[in-house]
């Protein structure tokens, strides 16, 4: 090789510092070298000695033997040792002789730094294990954790078995600081993927790395650690709970102040909180799941829409009731048709039906001699039971309540009619029980022995 100026070039995987290139140790690096006047039997070769002015002859100590060579470029595949000292570019043109090889030169441009890695391979591969965990844990316990709101975990803890009661009471102290322990867990998780990504590019190299990490981080660190806690997040939260309070506090100095700046703008967490519609509408979702029979079923849903339901949907139209005249004479065939009915409480009217003036309570008629031809106002005046009356926009719990204070099981329903013609007054459109009411409860219906004497009759 005569005189002429030639200069390594990295294509790939060489890092510019300060014009001295530097590589990984025990990696396999490409080197490209231009010139002129290239043979084909040429040499690479490194030298740890640097050379000097007296002398261009370079006593290698790594040589590589050159995979293509042209007239203007040569180019080998090398793998240097770590060194603390720079390695110094030499080559030689003769592959078959004894030949010399010489310095390509002083400049910084033709010397190569050999970097060793950090760590060692068995440490590295440890830190890269624990980090995966780290990142699995912090986006299961992101999934876990916050998916329990501060009502749930109440909830659990009042009525739970005595494993989640346990978990519940243990996470709830970290649960209530929502969003300090979202940014807790979103910083951590971010954290530990980017040192993961750094390692892993360690040990191999671009693409390799980008996609290494990617797969790692989203089956190992997602798929399955959120698969594990959408199910089990409250016993993963709490025996994790430790390594929660340690981030906390390592990442307090960024996630307390960005937590109390969502507070202020976002409010208090409040949590899931279920109207009558949706609390309903859970309970049939999960009924193949919680274990509840179809009596209870009924029961829970009518106690739900208890209080919105009026007694005008559950009434017995006025058309529809059996009634006496006020002036009824009780004889043989009045008492017979009373006992046919089936009614243990009838109303008592005068002139129309609308004008209801008592209440009978069938009885009051055990001791009536049928002879006797009695008057039914006589029974009325002598026991006087009051008739409870009510409009009909009033709500079953209000009705119940009612019924509950024991001044009668039946009341009338009435409607204010303003017509504008004349001044307002009450019109009687029907008629609710006790049993109406619980049967509405209860979503059944209640079948006694006077159902049955006036189903058969």
């Amino acid at each position: 090789m005569n005189r002429y100026r030639n200069y390594s070039k990295s294509v790939n995987l060489f890092i510019f510092k300060n014009r001295r290139y530097a590589i990984k140790a025990d990696h396999n690096v490409e080197v490209r070298i231009f010139g002129k006047n290239f043979g084909k039997d040429f040499l690479i070769g490194f030298s740890l000695i640097a050379p000097n002015s007296k002398s261009v002859i370079c006593s290698v100590d790594e040589k590589f033997e050159a995979i293509h060579t042209d007239d203007q470029t040569a180019y080998s595949f090398i793998k240097l040792p770590a060194s603390s000292k720079p390695y110094h570019l030499c080559y030689s043109e003769n592959l078959t002789q004894d030949d010399y090889f010489y310095y390509a030169g002083n400049d910084l441009s033709y010397q190569i730094e050999s970097e060793a890695p950090l760590l060692p391979m068995w440490l590295h591969i440890s830190l890269l294990l624990l980090l995966l965990v780290m990142s699995g844990l912090f986006s299961g316990l992101n999934l876990g954790l916050m998916a329990l709101d501060k009502n749930e975990l109440q909830v659990i803890e009042r009525c739970g078995t005595e494993d989640e009661k346990y978990y519940a009471k243990t996470i709830s102290p970290v649960r209530k600081r929502g969003n300090y322990l979202l940014c807790t867990l979103l910083l951590g998780n971010v954290l530990v993927n980017s040192t993961l990504t750094i390692l892993l590019d360690d040990l191999t190299s671009g693409i390799f790395a980008v996609i290494g990490s990617t797969l790692l981080i989203v089956i190992f660190g997602e798929i399955i650690p959120q698969a594990l806690c959408s199910r089990h997040g409250l016993a993963v939260g709490a025996k994790t709970v430790y390594v929660t309070y340690i981030f906390m506090f390592i990442t307090f100095p960024l996630s307390y102040p960005i937590s109390k700046l969502l507070d202020k703008i976002l409010g208090e967490e409040i949590g899931s909180v279920y109207d009558r519609e949706r609390l309903m509408e859970y309970i049939r979702v999960t009924k193949d799941y919680n274990n509840l029979e179809v009596d209870e079923m009924n029961i829970i849903s009518g106690a739900l829409k208890f209080k919105k339901i009026s007694v005008a949907d559950i009434m017995t139209t006025i058309s529809d009731v059996f009634m006496l005249p006020y002036d009824t004479i009780l004889n043989f065939d009045t008492l017979t048709l009373i006992n046919n009915s089936g009614y243990s409480r009838i109303p008592i009217y005068e002139g129309n039906r609308d004008n209801i003036v008592g209440l009978l309570h069938v009885k009051d008629l055990s001791l009536i001699d049928p002879d006797h031809n009695l008057q039914l106002k006589v029974v009325l005046d002598f026991y006087s039971h009051p008739l409870l009356k009510v409009f009909e926009d009033d709500k079953l719990d209000k009705m119940l309540n009612e019924f509950k204070q024991g001044q009668s099981h039946m009341a009338l329903i009435q409607r204010v009619i303003d017509n504008g013609v004349k001044d307002p007054y009450y019109e009687s459109i029907g008629i609710v029980t006790l049993e109406d009411v619980i049967e509405e409860l209860i979503q059944a219906e209640i079948n006694d022995e006077t159902d049955v004497i006036c189903k058969f009759s």
